[in-house]
């Protein structure tokens, strides 16, 4: 029987870090303004959406879950693993502390100037550009998505991984601390 989460029913899945484990869990929904001091884990959840100030102290890890919609304003410390999500779009204005990993989602678009403090993963993704004046602080896979072409302006201070894509424009202003592996 699936149910919203509430105060107490939170209380019976925290551990003593402030870990929330929801993985595998019934519950549809999380209360608006909840804050996490530790990781958010919600795979194999049939939550569909964060809720409005949603505040996450560590990292959230939404593998293989029905994660759809990712509200403005959501803090999360630490990174996001979202892989095998049902996330299409990441919404400007989230705050995000670590990597993003979006591989194996149905995402078809990222916010202009999109800034990425770890790697950022969209292999396996429809997702057809990346967006003008993206900024990603480690590495960049790309392989299996959509992407053929890279915007004008574009920083990744680590590596890329086109991991089998063809790029057929490359951008005019490319900042590129590491190397591009095939």
């Amino acid at each position: 029987m699936a149910h919203d989460l509430d105060y107490y029913t939170k209380l019976n899945h925290t551990d003593n870090y402030g870990n929330l484990d929801l993985r595998n869990k019934p519950y549809t929904s999380l209360p608006d303004g909840l804050i996490v001091k530790g990781n958010l884990d919600l795979s194999q959840s049939p939550i569909t959406k964060l809720t409005r100030g949603l505040d996450v102290g560590g990292s959230l890890t939404a593998k293989n879950s029905a994660l759809k919609i990712i509200r403005p304003g959501i803090k999360i410390k630490g990174y996001a693993n979202l892989l095998g999500s049902q996330i299409e779009r990441w919404p400007r204005g989230v705050k995000l502390g670590g990597y993003l990993n979006l591989a194996d989602t149905p995402l078809v678009s990222l916010p202009a100037r999109l800034n990425v403090k770890g790697d950022l993963s969209v292999i396996r993704t429809p997702l057809t550009q990346l967006p003008e004046g993206l900024v990603v602080d480690g590495n960049l896979y790309i392989g299996g998505s959509a992407i053929t072409t890279f915007p004008e302006t574009m920083t990744v201070r680590g590596n890329i991984f086109l991991g089998g894509n063809r790029i057929s424009k490359w951008p005019s202003q490319l900042t590129l601390g590491g190397a591009v592996a095939p």
